[in-house]
């Protein structure tokens, strides 16, 4: 059976909330806090896996290194700042050769690359090597290189897609796969993304109308990259078609935004469900299709 098999960088993270009890006496402007709750999540390729164990019924297998530390504080519900701790992980061969070694037929093959050392270059060519055209293969990064010509997927944020072609607008996920020669997501945040499907020679330009009150709604936006992610790689091991996936990609990202960071995963029922609500116009131009995801409040 197949199974979906995930290598990249674990992020511990955790977070702290302090409630503000009364100020410093002898320096007003300092609170005087006391510790009312603390959670310890998966980040990173983690925050990655446990939304895709939520969305998916295959068996997913997480292959990582070691756990840089994410402090986040917060004041009376105020995010006021993050602690990093041992940023680095130390690259193992190992780890990468139990990864080559256990890609089998049919599964699908992800890399979460966060550039904190799990993952080399040299590893990433190594690893599109041993799949074969039962493989679907998924890289997530922020640095477009040489060694990612062959994956099926690449998504990119359009800081990286602009640094790698030097262009803007919306040719710019084509010109990022004429560089890499594959089918290229290029992420927009609140904006949307850019897609281009090298198959069929087709940009997809996906816009969104902006809440009425946008601040009901919208919490923070950590991790949305992630559940964006994990929500296209879902969507394509459930059997939609491509625009059906990316679509439920922006989905599954929204509702992350509207909830504090990595502290819970998307519920899969209530993505299905706003999913099969969602009210898109299409519109083709020439080799675009622009899509416009209507954001009404109920």
């Amino acid at each position: 059976m197949a199974r979906v098999l995930v290598l990249g960088d674990i992020l511990q993270d955790h977070y702290k909330f302090y409630e503000n009890i009364r100020n410093d006496p002898a320096t007003p402007d300092i609170p005087v806090v006391k510790l009312v709750n603390e959670v310890k999540v998966g980040g990173g390729a983690g925050n990655l896996v446990r939304n895709l164990k939520k969305l998916i019924e295959l068996e997913v297998v997480f292959f990582h290194g070691g756990v840089p530390l994410k402090i986040r504080y917060y004041i009376d519900d105020k995010y006021v700042f993050r602690q990093d701790i041992n940023d680095e992980i130390f690259h193992s061969s190992q780890l990468i050769d139990e990864f080559v070694d256990e890609i089998e037929d049919n599964d699908y093959v992800v890399i979460s690359d966060y550039h904190k050392g799990t993952v080399e270059y040299s590893d990433i060519k190594r690893i599109l090597n041993k799949c074969n055209e039962t493989n679907i293969t998924f890289i997530d990064t922020n640095h477009v290189q040489p060694e990612h010509e062959g994956v099926d997927w690449l998504k990119i944020n359009y800081e990286t897609a602009q640094e790698s072609v030097n262009i803007s607008g919306k040719d710019i996920a084509k010109k990022v796969s004429d560089k890499t020669g594959t089918n290229v997501i290029v992420t927009r945040g609140a904006d949307g993304f850019i897609a281009y499907l090298r198959k069929d020679n087709e940009n997809i330009y996906y816009t969104k109308d902006e809440y009425k009150s946008n601040t009901e709604y919208f919490v923070d936006s950590i991790g949305a990259g992630d559940t964006f992610f994990a929500g296209f790689i879902s969507a394509l091991v459930n059997k939609k078609k491509v625009i059906s996936s990316l679509i439920y990609a922006d989905v599954v990202a929204h509702l992350s935004t509207t909830q504090l960071g990595t502290v819970k995963v998307v519920d899969k029922t209530e993505a299905d469900n706003e999913y099969k609500h969602i009210q898109t116009s299409i519109e083709e131009n020439g080799d675009t299709r622009y899509v416009n995801r209507s954001l009404v409040n109920d």
